[in-house]
């Protein structure tokens, strides 16, 4: 089983050497960087995964994985953010393949296989908390999670516990008031992309 417990790390946009790459993943970026400038934008993104075989990601995780890697925030990543950020999908699509494999076809991540999912990449979240991941991020009512809705889950979650980790005191607490949660959470969703729409 992939653990994808390196995958923490991955919030920073933990770049690949562009030399590191397959022809794969440079034949798909260079085919959607429609301007040449050597970086893509959301659409492109959305566009590239597809090629990839990534997945057929919703409007809202391509921004999140965007978000996630595109290190100077200025809305494009380069091909070495690229790569780090297919490496990053495939790491959780090995995870979410083989609690589905297991799952005597039931279609998609439930609860107590979110938990241990989640606990491997120290992410502690209790079993209580992974039901109501489940419940809200659940866009086909299934009570599991389809691999774009897990993507979103695991990456939301992710974000937090980066920015809570950064508040955080020595002995793993931290104390917020009102204004300290609002900003918690909303640094760490990536900026929204206006008009987003895709074909």
């Amino acid at each position: 089983m992939t653990n994808p417990s390196f995958l923490v790390g991955c919030g920073t946009g933990a770049a690949m050497d562009e030399g590191n790459l397959g022809s794969d993943i440079k034949s798909v970026f260079y085919r959607v960087d429609s301007d040449r400038n050597g970086k893509i934008d959301i659409k492109e993104l959305y566009t590239a995964l597809k090629l990839a075989n990534e997945n057929h990601f919703n409007p809202e995780t391509c921004q999140l994985l965007m978000g996630l890697f595109d290190v100077n925030k200025d809305g494009e990543i380069d091909i070495s953010e690229f790569g780090a950020m297919v490496r990053y999908i495939r790491s959780w699509r090995s995870t979410y393949t083989l609690h589905v494999t297991n799952n005597n076809h039931v279609p998609g991540i439930n609860s107590t296989q979110l938990y241990n999912t989640l606990q491997a990449c120290g992410c502690g979240v209790d079993e209580t908390m992974c039901k109501v991941l489940i419940k809200n991020f659940d866009s086909r009512n299934m009570q599991a999670l389809g691999f774009d809705d897990y993507m979103r889950c695991c990456v939301t979650v992710q974000s937090l516990h980066k920015a809570f980790t950064h508040q955080q005191s020595l002995d793993g607490t931290l104390r917020l008031n009102l204004e300290g949660l609002v900003t918690m959470v909303v640094e760490s969703r990536p900026r929204p992309v206006q008009n987003l729409t895709f074909d």
